[in-house]
């Protein structure tokens, strides 16, 4: 049997864990909004994301390396597995004390999530596992155009789901955070700050104050 079909497998396997892995729930802001029956998962956000790529790329104002983008989308939250989906939002729904805003905690997530980067890839043949952690490099460092669109479209993804879930009723504090956390990085490319003005023009029009 050859060994390589076998690590891959193995690596799908894991890989699947991310659609177990739900968002939001129990977050600050969202303990207190009504329980779904069901949150979306890690693998249902990166789905949404390589859809979102697709439909933009003729449009961006540069050329994109389209495989490069898909596959750094695919993999760029493999490491939750391990480490887990940590909330931007903190503690207190402000972010000071969380990854989003907090240096230190930045820097140790950073190196908490590339070790796990590093224990999931090595888990396919060597060739494989080196590509695919490169990629996943790539988007870390925020250099090239590829890693840039795909964190802007994460972070613009993320807002679509904040809206389609509330439809406008949130707490004030919540609507503030989600108006402004990531929107620098929708800057990246025209179409893309574009569709996140109309995602946020939207999120503003719909708004009601969410009251206990």
């Amino acid at each position: 049997m050859n060994t390589n079909s076998l690590k891959m497998l193995d690596f799908l396997r894991v890989a699947g864990e991310l659609k177990d892995l739900e968002r939001f729930r129990g977050q600050f802001f969202w303990d207190k909004y009504p329980e779904r029956a069901r949150y979306e998962s890690v693998a249902d956000h990166t789905w949404r994301m390589t859809l979102f790529l697709v439909l933009v790329e003729k449009s961006l104002s540069q050329p994109l390396d389209l495989s490069r983008a898909l596959k750094m989308a695919l993999v760029h939250d493999l490491p939750e597995i391990i480490v887990g989906d940590a909330s931007p939002l903190g503690s207190d729904g402000t972010g000071n004390d969380s990854h989003a805003f907090n240096t230190k905690k930045a820097r140790d997530r950073h190196q908490n999530e590339k070790e796990a980067a590093r224990t999931i890839f090595s888990k396919l043949p060597e060739a494989l596992a080196t590509e695919l952690y490169d990629v996943w490099i790539e988007y870390e460092a925020q250099e090239s155009f590829e890693s840039k669109v795909v964190k802007a479209i994460d972070k613009l993804e993320a807002k679509i789901q904040v809206s389609e879930y509330l439809q406008g009723a949130m707490f004030p504090e919540h609507l503030a955070f989600n108006l402004t956390y990531g929107v620098d990085a929708l800057e990246v490319d025209p179409v893309i700050k574009e569709i996140g003005e109309i995602v946020l023009s939207e999120m503003k029009a719909k708004y009601t104050e969410f009251k206990l």
